[in-house]
């Protein structure tokens, strides 16, 4: 008759991953019964061994449930293999903060990470009273990441900690399993281990094929390109920056980017600027760079370009624009005329040209609105981006809302696949002329438009 093994836990979660643990390992010998501290318990337990998933669940149930005729094991826990790769992949000397719901825990599972290798980093304990950790990015919990303070930008849930073979060498010597039973289930306990370890290997064989080709391409670009990490190390460096700057790019990458780069403000644009690009002269050449964000790793990405090639780029971009028709051909030079009226509207024209505000034209029909609209466009800050001309009177208050505010795919009937742009998305950094707005009722397209434009009444 197989002997009894009770399981108690803190959590209906810690229970499933324990029990199947147990489960792959002894199930062909013995009974496994579990219980969680957050879901019903029974009034005594009936088994042979009681095994505790922590010393803190031990003294919580000892005025609980009678043990006295079962054998107690409390388990020593340990990091799940398949999340010891990514822990290693965590940069030297990063300030990591532990975060788990138990001081005792948080320390236990400290001393699992450094049992299992995790010592090049800085650990921080978590503590619920505190709200702010100081030069802390990295936080690694065991399925408790809802504490961890909002502000920190990568967290690592390394889920429920296993039993330690410890722990099972501790079950199988309480059971008194034979020789042959015993070599099974170490067999078992190895076999994860090591078919984990080929995983490992064969993700990292792919991993550096994908270095390489990603490497090669880049190193062909014209471009500079530099990627930095969320720790502001130097994560890839391309050929044209080797020239550029005069270094190898084995020298400078997993160093901090502002040990490679003397150039203050250029460090502080690639690691703390909101702008997009920003001109700069990089040891003697005029360069334009180009910033964008990789949410999925954390990882900066600055494109270096010449500035012959950044308006080389432009250039095509405005004639592309003209192309669609998304241009204003028309400057003050155009509007001819010597009446006083007319040269102070220019005047006042003008000086409006150069601030953010939206602007109302009014007129009669033929008078020039969409003249003085194209002037004003060419005339402002906003001259290099679109123009668009829409004509309001033409369009149902439904349709007009779809033009300018665009819609997804599926909205309503009829809309195309993969949905649509709006015209205002359309014109950003340029010019809207919404045309004849004022010589029909809008309905809620006023309060759209005041949104978006932030147009008072």
């Amino acid at each position: 008759m197989k002997k009894k093994l009770v399981l108690i836990t803190g959590s209906k979660q810690t229970r499933i991953i324990l029990h199947d643990q147990l489960k792959e390992l002894l199930d062909d010998y013995i009974f496994i019964e579990c219980f969680a501290i957050d879901e019903e318990l029974p009034g005594e337990i009936d088994g042979d061994v009681v095994l505790y998933s922590s010393e803190s669940i031990k003294y919580e149930m000892k005025d609980r449930l009678d043990v006295q005729h079962a054998h107690e094991i409390v388990g020593n826990r340990t990091i799940h293999h398949k999340h010891i790769n990514e822990l290693l992949q965590i940069p030297a000397h990063t300030k990591v903060l532990i975060v788990n719901d138990d001081d005792k825990e948080t320390l236990k599972l400290i001393e699992s990470l450094y049992q299992v290798g995790i010592n090049h980093v800085q650990f921080i304990l978590f503590k619920k009273q505190k709200t702010y950790y100081e030069g802390v990015e990295v936080a690694v919990s065991p399925g408790e990441i809802h504490l961890c303070p909002p502000y920190v930008k990568h967290v690592i849930d390394i889920g429920v900690r296993l039993f330690d073979m410890a722990t099972i060498f501790e079950l199988i010597k309480s059971f008194g399993f034979n020789q042959s039973n015993h070599s099974i289930i170490w067999d078992r306990y190895l076999r994860n281990i090591i078919e984990l370890q080929k995983k490992l290997i064969e993700a990292e064989g792919q991993m550096k094929e994908l270095h390489l080709h990603v490497k090669s391409v880049v190193n062909v670009v014209e471009d500079g390109i530099l990627a930095v990490d969320f720790n502001k190390r130097i994560t890839l460096f391309n050929k044209r920056l080797e020239s550029l700057f005069q270094l190898s790019s084995s020298d400078v990458v997993d160093r901090e980017i502002q040990h490679v780069i003397s150039n203050e403000g250029l460090v502080e644009f690639i690691t703390s600027s909101d702008e997009k690009s920003q001109y700069f002269n990089v040891n003697g050449y005029e360069m334009v760079i180009y910033k964008s964000m990789i949410q999925e790793s954390n990882t900066t990405v600055a494109t270096f370009k010449s500035v012959n090639q950044a308006v080389e780029i432009e250039g095509k971009a405005q004639s592309e624009l003209r192309k669609n028709g998304f241009s204003a051909k028309y400057n003050y030079q155009d509007i001819i005329g010597e009446h006083p009226a007319l040269l102070k509207t220019i005047e006042i024209s003008r000086k409006m040209a150069v601030t953010e505000y939206p602007i109302l034209i009014q007129g009669e029909t033929g008078t020039g609105k969409e003249l003085f609209a194209q002037a004003i466009h060419n005339h402002s800050t906003r001259k290099n981006g679109p123009f668009l001309a829409v004509n309001c009177s033409a369009m149902t208050d439904t349709l007009l809302e779809s033009e300018l505010f665009g819609y997804e795919e599926a909205s309503f009937t009829g809309a195309q696949k993969g949905g649509k742009k709006g015209l205002f998305e359309s014109a950003d950094k340029g010019t809207i002329f919404l045309d004849e707005i004022g010589v029909r009722p809008y309905g809620h397209i006023e309060n759209l438009l005041r949104q978006e434009m932030g147009v008072c009444a």
